[in-house]
């Protein structure tokens, strides 16, 4: 994982996308297991909106090239 500072003082975690998934699969489990834990919950849905954002990135910069 790296960690990049961005412009305005805050940090991005990046990361190799098997990571990502393989985090958002022990998130949804220890959320499953553990209903009623909040951060887990608001992690687990962080996780997943970061993950779906990346892959419609990886669909647009494939159509892009493609043309």
């Amino acid at each position: 994982m790296q960690f990049i500072a961005t412009p305005n003082g805050e940090e991005v975690a990046v990361m190799n996308a098997r990571k990502v998934l393989v985090v958002e699969q022990a998130l949804s489990l220890y959320a499953m297991q553990n209903p009623d834990s909040n951060i887990a919950v608001r992690v687990l849905r962080d996780v997943s909106s970061a993950n779906e954002s990346r892959q419609a990135r990886m669909k647009g910069a494939s159509e892009g090239a493609s043309v």
